[in-house]
């Protein structure tokens, strides 16, 4: 370890950071990347190899808004609430969010149970998830949060004397009003835009149907007047229904979904919904809920653990997942300085998405075979929207340099982890599919400014390590970490495409190992991600992958043509289209 941190080991104590999946950070200041002198290296002699497969796309499907899992730390816990750090909603009193508990995010557990009534609220620049009652919150809940897309299906509903009677509240608004089948989904907001009436309403709720939506409390206390929750209406569709629990599916009641079987990292949200389409069961359910991965399924389960009563019912939102990888090519037209824009539906005018790459020198087993011999990221470009891939030295982007882009579908195993205060040459990263587990394997990309905020350059090799029960994300030539250095973290399930690649004797030679893997194997057009993993030695040089058509394997290289080290080691991720786990089964 002497050699990964040097003089920063004793700081390694001190545990600061914020969580990846709590939201995306603020970034520090910076100008854009921007044009330089390029220092192009030597061809390597050219492979070329036929392009045999298709482009392997996802269709994506509409966005209903950005979603993520946000996990109360020590650092983000503030009395009963926690506070959200994300640049869609700092700054942003008029911002509508969502909230459903989540037990064990990404399937991890045993997860802490928060058996309060939760609202959100809005104070000194942020926004922040709360217990009404007033009790602490505890470390370690965590919350599945949306943000939908504005629209008039999202808005806030307050309680008033006119519109309100007992335990009930009516929504007047014509996408609700004469129409049983709408879903409705809701989330307590103590100071919508940033102002009162400041009304609790700690009880548990739900909406019903009699001629006209109504949110009400479960335990039949009277609606508070000025009580205020954000609504969303999403249009009916795949991954909006509702689930009805029977006596066949468990008193923690198991949702039966293509879009959550199997699927840990999914994202689900839920409101009780007494009587779906104005028709009974009719079942109240006065519990604090919440939504939990059982290892098969994803459950809806009281905080208290009560058995869910036969026949309730509930609306559930689980976004449909949209995916692609693809290699982007640097070409004249979407050159600009030191980046290449991207054209692609799930990035174009999308801050949020989460980009991958890694340099790829011959995709295909083909040239054009142009080095790119720079430290390389992400960033977004405002207004017009274009992801762009860049170099961190403001290098120009050498015409025909290609790259493997890779964007995961949302999930809790992808997210943006931010460098925060803390002196050192890594970032550790706070977040339940990582702490505590050192087999994970973490694939990071630097994001110059996520959710277009920021930018602050991190021009150096960068790589992953667990330490003191932590992954963290450093530096490897030691500089310091910059405050304000975001990175794309994906997580992904495992596999037989996701593995650990050691640089040996036998498999490497001069400046690059040969990958030995059957979904590569014999695959030129497979998407290859690499990652170093700090377990072994440093490897201080920009990395690429290509294809070694006479061998018909992979290999991972040094841009420099510096020899890799024996026992460097790298999280390496494959897919191909015979193997495609992007796809939620």
């Amino acid at each position: 370890m002497s050699t990964k941190f040097g003089r920063f080991v004793a700081a390694l104590a001190i545990l600061v950071s914020i969580a990846g999946n709590t939201g995306l950070a603020r970034a520090g200041g910076g100008a854009a990347p921007s044009v330089s002198a390029q220092n192009l290296q030597r061809p390597r002699a050219p492979q070329p190899q036929p392009i045999d497969l298709p482009a392997l796309l996802i269709p994506p499907a509409s966005s209903l808004g950005v979603e993520f899992v946000h996990v109360a730390t020590a650092a983000s816990v503030s009395g009963a609430a926690t506070y959200i750090d994300n640049p869609l909603t700092n700054g942003k009193p008029g911002a509508i969010i969502l909230v459903t508990p989540d037990l064990n995010p990404g399937g991890v557990g045993p997860g802490v149970y928060d058996n309060h009534p939760i609202g959100v609220y809005y104070n000194a620049g942020q926004w922040l998830i709360f217990n009404q009652d007033f009790v602490a919150m505890p470390v370690g809940a965590a919350f599945n949060v949306i943000i939908p897309t504005p629209g008039t299906n999202v808005f806030v509903h307050t309680a008033t004397a006119g519109n309100s009677s007992s335990n009930v509240t009516y929504i007047d608004n014509p996408l609700t009003n004469g129409n049983p089948n709408a879903l409705v989904f809701v989330t307590p907001n103590y100071d919508p835009g940033g102002v009162c009436p400041c009304a609790y309403d700690s009880h548990p709720i739900g909406v019903y149907y009699p001629g006209q939506w109504a949110i009400f409390n479960q335990d039949h206390v009277a609606m508070p007047v000025g009580a205020s929750f954000n609504v969303f209406v999403p249009p009916v569709g795949d991954g909006v229904f509702v689930h009805t629990a029977t006596a066949g599916n468990s008193a923690d009641t198991y949702i039966a979904n293509a879009l959550t079987n199997g699927n840990p990292n999914a994202i689900v949200f839920v409101t009780p919904n007494w009587d779906p389409g104005g028709a009974c069961p009719c079942v109240y359910d006065n519990h604090n809920l919440g939504v939990g991965y059982t290892g098969t399924h994803w459950g809806i389960l009281s905080q208290d653990n009560a058995a869910i009563p036969v026949n309730a019912a509930f609306n559930v939102l689980v976004l449909v997942p949209a995916s692609a990888f693809f290699v982007q090519t640097a070409t004249a037209s979407n050159i600009a300085g030191a980046a290449t824009f991207i054209d692609h539906p799930l990035t174009n005018g999308h801050p949020y998405a989460l980009v991958f790459v890694t340099s790829n020198w011959n995709p295909g087993g083909a040239c054009p075979c142009v080095y790119d011999n720079h430290n390389i990221g992400v960033y977004y470009k405002s207004p017009a929207g274009p992801w762009a891939i860049f170099n961190q030295d403001h290098v120009a982007m050498p015409v025909g340099a290609a790259f493997n882009v890779i964007i995961p579908p949302p999930g809790a195993n992808v997210f943006v982890h931010t460098a925060t205060s803390f002196s050192c040459n890594c970032t550790i990263i706070d977040d339940p599919l990582t702490n505590g587990n050192p087999n994970a394997l973490v694939f990071v990309t630097p994001n110059w400014n996520p959710g277009d905020v920021g930018g602050t350059f991190d021009d150096h090799p960068i790589g992953v390590l667990y330490n003191a029960g932590q992954w963290l994300i450093f530096n490897q030539d030691l500089a310091a970490m910059p405050v304000g250095a975001a990175f794309n973290v994906f997580v992904p399930p495992a596999g037989p495409n996701v593995f650990v690649h050691t640089a040996t004797a036998g498999n490497s030679t001069d400046d690059y190992t040969v990958i030995d893997n059957p979904l590569a194997n014999g695959h030129p057009n497979a998407m290859v991600l690499v990652t170093l993993n700090g377990f072994g030695p440093d490897d201080i040089h920009p990395i690429g992958v290509y294809y070694k058509s006479i061998a018909g394997r992979w290999a991972i290289f040094n841009q420099d043509y510096a020899a890799i080290p024996v026992n460097a080691a790298f999280n390496v991720l494959v897919y191909n289209q015979l193997y495609l786990p992007l796809v939620i089964r």
